[in-house]
């Protein structure tokens, strides 16, 4: 099966003259939930169902906790889930407190193998969508923080 992908129209935000840029834009198959998870785990480990959904739900009720005490969680070799920072800046080191953390990020830093494993052999399948954005709206371009 191929990743999907829409085309998007992109202004660039620091000028607003430019032409627009256009851009693949990946597109959801649909989702896998805790529950097909758990069954494909049965099916791949010979393990008892309930005995995965249980797995699963502790490990689901670990990880804020596990990042609430500023731990790196890696799994294996899918990857680490760490904590990160929404912020706000000060004008010198000694006004900076943590009231200048508005709000806590979870981000995702997947193992190379993985990685890796995702894109080999990777297939894409260009698709129209009913919701795809054209140089009417203005979307700035991305960035990645």
């Amino acid at each position: 099966m191929a990743l999907k992908y829409s085309v998007v129209a992109k202004k660039n935000p620091s000028d607003k003259d430019a032409p627009f840029k256009y851009y693949p834009q990946p597109i959801s198959s649909g989702e896998s939930g805790f529950k097909s998870l758990a069954k494909k785990i049965q099916k791949n480990t010979g393990q008892n169902y309930a005995d995965v959904i249980g797995v699963l739900a502790a490990l689901e009720d670990l990880l804020p906790e596990e990042i609430k005490d500023g731990m790196i969680i890696r799994l294996g070799d899918i990857g680490s889930f760490y904590p990160g920072y929404k912020t706000t800046a000060s004008d010198t080191p000694e006004e900076v407190s943590a009231r200048n953390i508005e709000q806590v990020k979870i981000k995702f830093r997947p193992d190379k193998d993985f990685l890796e494993q995702v894109n080999l052999g990777l297939e894409f399948e260009k698709v129209e969508t009913a919701n795809s954005r054209d140089e009417d709206e203005e979307v700035p371009a991305e960035t990645d923080s």
